[in-house]
């Protein structure tokens, strides 16, 4: 006789200074998700403490986790969330689920990010804000932010995302076995782009999301955020399409390469290369194009 088990879920809780907050997420997810009757899949909660100053793991303690694994200096929500997902990985999970310590994604939307995977429509699941689930009015430079980002991301991965800063996520077993995080410091983008990358099925869903009332977000006003992530977006897009990127960036300069000599040929009176800076340009293109092929085959081959 054929014999079944329940999908094992191990629900992560990346933490910094959260003290004040995150024995409520505990709580109310086991009382939401342990031991209920007709559920059909298990779940157990982990904490993993960036480094906190404050009371955060004793906190985690008296709610009833077992397993804490703590970082000894913060080192950023990335890092935090890499070993969140190694941990449930080494642990057997099936499946994966990141939710903040802040309560801002109540843990009963949970059960939304984590139904896609079960029912196998999905192998990695952001929950939106955007959707209509948003339960008040986000200060304008993360309501721009956001977008802007959001925008970004849906030109990478060719169809049209809304929430790139989503703090609430499920991954199944199949993606925790391949992921990467290249960066400590954010995590959304990084696995929005990395799981595309690596051709796994993913899905966006509305969550509720409401203001935080304990604690602080690491995102500030500023340039900083930004200037951190802009570079890391264009390194993944860079190793996952290579060929794409290299392609349009060769193509541009032998197109300024040649307008620039027409402008010599029909304005100056010159031949077509009759300035250096034609020549680099066309020249400095092809081997663009050439390199773009080169750093195809090896992504390929690494796939």
């Amino acid at each position: 006789m054929e014999k079944y088990y329940l999908p094992y879920v191990v629900v992560f809780i990346p933490a910094y200074n959260e003290e004040e907050s995150i024995g409520d997420v505990i709580k109310k997810i086991k009382d939401i998700y342990v031991g209920g009757e007709g559920q059909d899949y298990i779940v157990e909660t982990i904490v993993v403490d960036d480094g906190s100053r404050d009371k955060t793991a004793e906190a985690a303690r008296r709610a009833g986790v077992k397993k804490i694994v703590i970082h000894p200096y913060n080192r950023g929500l990335g890092a935090a969330t890499r070993t969140g997902l190694q941990t449930a990985y080494e642990m057997g999970a099936d499946i994966a689920v990141k939710i903040d310590a802040d309560m801002q994604n109540p843990p009963e939307e949970i059960k939304a990010v984590i139904r896609p995977i079960l029912e196998d429509r999905a192998d990695c699941v952001f929950g939106s804000r955007l959707m209509g689930g948003l339960k008040y009015e986000m200060p304008a430079y993360r309501k721009w932010g956001n977008k802007f980002f959001a925008w970004l991301i849906s030109k990478i991965v060719g169809f049209k995302w809304t929430d790139a800063t989503t703090g609430l996520m499920a991954f199944h077993r199949r993606y925790l076995e391949v992921f990467n995080i290249i960066k400590d410091f954010n995590e959304t983008q990084q696995l929005i782009i990395d799981s595309w990358g690596r051709h796994m099925r993913l899905m966006e869903i509305s969550t509720k999301f409401y203001p935080r009332e304990t604690g602080g977000s690491f995102i500030k006003f500023g340039f900083k955020y930004p200037a951190i992530v802009l570079p890391v977006i264009f390194r993944m897009y860079i190793h996952f399409k290579p060929l794409r990127f290299f392609l349009t960036a060769g193509f541009l300069c032998i197109v300024f390469g040649i307008l620039a000599g027409l402008y010599l040929i029909i304005n100056q009176g010159e031949t077509f290369f009759g300035d250096a800076t034609v020549s680099i340009l066309i020249i400095v293109g092809v081997q663009i194009i050439i390199f773009g092929f080169l750093a195809d085959q090896i992504s390929y081959q690494r796939k």
